[in-house]
C-alpha cells in the first residue's frame, strides 16, 4: 500500500489543482525544493515550479514530469509562480496561474497561461501575462493600514485563477482573488471576474463576490451542480482582520457561498458556511473539488503537519501534505456537507475488538450494549492491545446526561491520549487530550440522543466525523500508538455497534 498522505519526492508542496480528464485524475501543485532553506529575505527567488501526478482512485499517485517553472529575470513570473488552474477544452490542456514579479516597481500578481497538447510538455503564451487587475475596481497595493504580514506592504493581490465555461453561450468565465477598492481597507478581500471566448483574450469586470468582511479571500474555485453555481474559498485571520462565521468554534477554514441566478452570483452564504472548520490554525487548506466519472465530486487540498503547542515535532521535514478525498454531499437546499468516503476501507482490514478493561467496574455494565455512567464526573473503560493507524467507530446512545465519546492511542492508565467527544450541552464535537479540559479542535453540533462517531487516526492525521460528516481534521504528532475505548462524562451512554478497521502497512 502507499503511503495516503502525499507529497512529490523531494519537494515541498503548496496549493493542489485536480482534474479528472476520462478515468485519469492529474494533480497539479506549486511546488519549491526540499532542499530549499526558506529564507524569507531571498523569498522563493525563482525556485518555484509546478508538479504534476497523475492517479486514477485519488488516493495513489505516480509523479510525472514538472509542468513549468518560473521565467527568466525581467519576466512576469521571474520571481514566483503559484496556484494554478487547469482546464481541458479542445484538444489542448489551458494552464492558469499566478506569476509574481519583484523586479519593477511594486510587487505585481497577475495571470499567466501555459498550454500542452498532451498534459505532459508545456508552452507558456508569448502574450502573458494574460490578464492584470483593472484599478478601476481592484486595488493597485495593500495599503500600511491594511498590512499584517510585512511582506505584504505595497504588493498588488491578484492571483488564483478558476476558470469556468458556460455551457449555453459557450463563453468562459474566470475568477481571481483580488482587493475591492470600494471596501475598507481591512475587508477588500473579493473575487474578480474576467469572460473570454477563446482563453486567450481576456475582458475584466467588477467583482462578482465581496462581502466586506475578509481581508483576503485565497484558493477560490467555481463549478455548477442542479442549476446552482457554487465558490469555494480559503480565509483566515492572519492577514489581521478577525471574522465571525455560523460556528461559534472556528475563526478559519474553507467557505463556500451559492448562487442561484448564475455563474456572476448574487452569492449567498448558507446557514452553515463552512466545508471544513479551522480553529485557530488552518490544517486542511486550499480546498477544491473535483467530479467523479459517476457524477459525485470529492474535496480535496492540502494538510499542514506542522506541531504546534505540547506536540512534539515531526518525524518528517514536509510542511504540507495531500490527504484522501472525502466525497461531498448535496442536501436538497443545496447546501453542501463533506462526509466520510468509504473506499479508504479498502486499504484496511477489519479485525475484532479485542476484551474492555474496566477502569472503575461498578460504573460500567454490559447487557445489550456497553453502557457506562458517572453524574458528577468521568469514567473510562479501554480495550486491551495497542492500536496505532486505525478506522474506529461507534454509535453513541445518551440516556442521560452531557458528554461522551472515543479515546484513541491512550495509555494503560487512561491519562493520556486522544479523546472525541460529543457534549449535547454545548452542542459541539471535540477532539483533545485526554485528562485536559481543554479542547484542542471542535465543531458546532445539533445535539441529539444518538450519534455515530468514527475516527480516522493515520499517522499524524485525524479525522472527527459524526454520523458520517466530517467535523474536525487535525494533526497530532506525540501520540503515536496506544489503547482505544470509550469515555462518558456527567452521562449516562451506550456504544453500539464498535468496528475496528486497521489500516495495511505500507
Amino acid at each position: 500500500m502507499s503511503d495516503l498522505l502525499w507529497t512529490p519526492k523531494d519537494y515541498h508542496i503548496g496549493d493542489a489543482t485536480i482534474i479528472r480528464v476520462g478515468d485519469e485524475y492529474h494533480l497539479f501543485t506549486e511546488q519549491s525544493p526540499a532542499s530549499w532553506d526558506g529564507n524569507t529575505k531571498r523569498g522563493f527567488s525563482g525556485v518555484r515550479t509546478v508538479g504534476h501526478a497523475v492517479s486514477r482512485d485519488l488516493f495513489r499517485w505516480e509523479e510525472l514530469p514538472i509542468a513549468i517553472a518560473c521565467g527568466p529575470p525581467g519576466s512576469f513570473d521571474a520571481f514566483s509562480i503559484y496556484h494554478m488552474d487547469v482546464f481541458v477544452h479542445g484538444d489542448a490542456w489551458w494552464m492558469f496561474y499566478t506569476g509574481l514579479d519583484k523586479g519593477g516597481p511594486g510587487e505585481q500578481q497577475s495571470i499567466g497561461l501555459a498550454t500542452s497538447r498532451d498534459g505532459i510538455r508545456w508552452e507558456k503564451h508569448p502574450a502573458n501575462p494574460i490578464l492584470r487587475a483593472d484599478l478601476r475596481w481592484y486595488e493597485p497595493a495593500i495599503p500600511r493600514e491594511a498590512t499584517y504580514q510585512e511582506k505584504d506592504f505595497g504588493r498588488l493581490w491578484f492571483r488564483d485563477p478558476c476558470v469556468i465555461r458556460d455551457p449555453k453561450t459557450g463563453r468562459f468565465g474566470m475568477i481571481v482573488v483580488a482587493r475591492d477598492q470600494s471596501k475598507h481597507p481591512d475587508v477588500r478581500g473579493c473575487l474578480a471576474w474576467a469572460t473570454s471566448d477563446d482563453l486567450v483574450h481576456w475582458q475584466p469586470h467588477p467583482p462578482i463576490y465581496s462581502p466586506g468582511r475578509f481581508h483576503t479571500i485565497e484558493t477560490p474555485s467555481i463549478f455548477e451542480r442542479g442549476g446552482r453555481h457554487y465558490i469555494v474559498f480559503m480565509s483566515h485571520p492572519s492577514w489581521g482582520t478577525p471574522f465571525l462565521t455560523t460556528d461559534p468554534y472556528q475563526d478559519a477554514g474553507d467557505f463556500y457561498a451559492v448562487s442561484t441566478s448564475g455563474p456572476t452570483g448574487p452569492y449567498e452564504q448558507p446557514s452553515d458556511e463552512i466545508l471544513v472548520a479551522a480553529h485557530r490554525e488552518t490544517r486542511m487548506g486550499a480546498c477544491r473539488t473535483v467530479d467523479a466519472p459517476n457524477g459525485e465530486r470529492f474535496l480535496y487540498g492540502w494538510l499542514r503537519v506542522g506541531s504546534r503547542g505540547d506536540d512534539a515535532k515531526p518525524q518528517h521535514s514536509y510542511r504540507l501534505l495531500v490527504p484522501p478525498p472525502r466525497r461531498i454531499k448535496f442536501g436538497h437546499d443545496g447546501q453542501m456537507q463533506v462526509v466520510y468516503y468509504e473506499r479508504i476501507e479498502s486499504f484496511c482490514e477489519a479485525v475484532p475488538l479485542p476484551p474492555l478493561a474496566w477502569h472503575e467496574p461498578e460504573r460500567w455494565s454490559v447487557r445489550d450494549a456497553v453502557t457506562g455512567k458517572h453524574f458528577s464526573g468521568r469514567t473510562l473503560a479501554t480495550f486491551g492491545g495497542q492500536e496505532t493507524n486505525v478506522i474506529f467507530s461507534a454509535r453513541v446512545r445518551f440516556l442521560r446526561g452531557e458528554r461522551a465519546g472515543l479515546i484513541l492511542r491512550a495509555d494503560e492508565t487512561g491519562q493520556c491520549g486522544w479523546q472525541v467527544v460529543a457534549d449535547r450541552r454545548m452542542g459541539r464535537i471535540e477532539f483533545g487530550l485526554l485528562g485536559s479540559e481543554q479542547f484542542i479542535d471542535a465543531r458546532r453540533w445539533q445535539p441529539a440522543d444518538e450519534v455515530e462517531l468514527k475516527v480516522v487516526a493515520y499517522r499524524e492525521s485525524v479525522e472527527v466525523y459524526a454520523d458520517d460528516r466530517l467535523m474536525i481534521h487535525q494533526v497530532r504528532h506525540r501520540e503515536t500508538t496506544g489503547r482505544l475505548g470509550y469515555l462518558v462524562e456527567r452521562a449516562e451512554a451506550q456504544f453500539e455497534n464498535p468496528r475496528l478497521l486497521r489500516f495495511r502497512r505500507p
